[in-house]
């Protein structure tokens, strides 16, 4: 534990507002290596009312033949990301204080744009460059100015940073591939769920239930669950799959669908499955994950984005490479007819959170680097 000599005085969180309730416990764990901690939530465009947003995404829809994809018409463009930028650094400047440090969260806008006087260092979960590449939605733009604009904005950012703390060496691999950042400038500090503590609860398996977010269903790989599910199910005819995050599905044999549910339904459900299945197509570093393994949930992952550095195949679960339906049926069935096994892969999923994918050990990792930047 850092002693109070070494604290630094003033920090500056910023980033979207989504991403911030999200970090909650990151940065009650980084306050206490610091002296003041201050959130700045940029206040919302006048475009990003839930109304006014789904309204203008219907509109702009048929220009580019799809709803996700009209978002990023009137959000991924440099106007956009430059108007934030200015309008945080307003913000900032306009505090009693000069902060020591900007901490910022993610690559939509940059806390700082005219001027350099103030360090800011960065949190990424991922690049631009990965999700064009990935063909994603958001990283759509109507023509190729508009995409080089954006990624002007997306270098400066990267750029100007005193220091980058990536969630896995796949980040930082692109910031240094496909952004030209020094790979001295990068730390790999990994993340954590939504718990502030490690789960100590006991965890029992048997039941057969399988569980799955679909709030992406596509891109989360909905389809080759489903898929698996129906073959696991002549095998093993007990088996059960609860697919959570949205109702969306229509009555299949052995599959529940809840939709939305709450934190402690969450925890029930986790404690309650012996799997959870996420052969995502892209998965930056999924919490939903993370938080199964503190719960002692084994996992089957893909071996896409940083889901290979979270899950260590055949340890505290498998990692598929290319995954099918029968490659994933199999694995399935080949675990929940293995207690044992799913008891052994439940410790070190437990022991990895407890040691590694906790808040704690991110905000020291994180503040270790802060305070030689001084």
């Amino acid at each position: 534990m850092y002693n109070q000599i070494t604290k630094i005085k003033n920090i500056v969180i910023t980033g979207e507002s989504p991403y911030l309730f999200r970090h909650d416990f990151l940065f009650k764990a980084m306050s206490v290596y610091c002296d003041n901690l201050e959130i700045i939530q940029r206040k919302n465009q006048w475009y990003e009312k839930k109304s006014i947003r789904r309204l203008l995404k219907y509109l702009y829809a048929p220009l580019v033949f799809s709803v996700n994809k009209a978002d990023t018409l009137f959000q991924k463009n440099q106007r956009e990301f430059i108007a934030k930028s200015k309008k945080v650094e307003t913000e900032i400047r306009q505090l009693p204080y000069t902060p020591d440090i900007v901490f910022h969260i993610f690559n939509t806008y940059s806390p700082l744009w005219n001027n350099s006087d103030i360090n800011y260092v960065l949190y990424l979960d991922y690049t631009m460059a990965l999700s064009e590449k990935k063909q994603l939605p958001w990283a759509f733009f109507l023509n190729r100015n508009t995409r080089n604009d954006w990624f002007k904005c997306e270098h400066q950012l990267f750029e100007k940073a005193k220091h980058i703390f990536a969630q896995s060496n796949y980040v930082k691999s692109s910031l240094i591939i496909d952004y030209n950042i020094s790979p001295e400038k990068i730390t790999v500090v990994g993340a954590s769920g939504d718990f502030e503590l490690p789960d100590y609860g006991e965890k029992e398996f048997g039941s057969q239930q399988i569980l799955f977010n679909g709030s992406d269903f596509k891109r989360k790989g909905g389809d080759l669950v489903i898929a698996a599910f129906n073959k696991v199910k002549q095998t093993l005819p007990s088996a059960k799959l609860v697919v959570i995050g949205r109702k969306i599905l229509s009555q299949i044999d052995g599959v529940e669908n809840p939709g939305h549910i709450s934190s402690s339904e969450l925890r029930h459900l986790f404690l309650n499955s012996d799997l959870v299945l996420a052969p995502a197509n892209c998965d930056p570093f999924p919490r939903f994950v993370i938080e199964a393994m503190n719960y002692g949930v084994p996992c089957i992952v893909s071996d896409n984005d940083g889901m290979p550095e979270i899950v260590e195949h055949k340890v505290n679960g498998i990692v598929m490479e290319q995954p099918t339906p029968d490659k994933l049926a199999d694995s399935i069935i080949n675990l929940l007819s293995n207690p044992s096994v799913l008891s052994s892969m439940s410790d070190a999923a437990r022991t990895k959170i407890k040691t590694e994918l906790n808040w704690e050990e991110v905000a020291k990792k994180i503040m270790g680097v802060l305070l030689t930047l001084k």
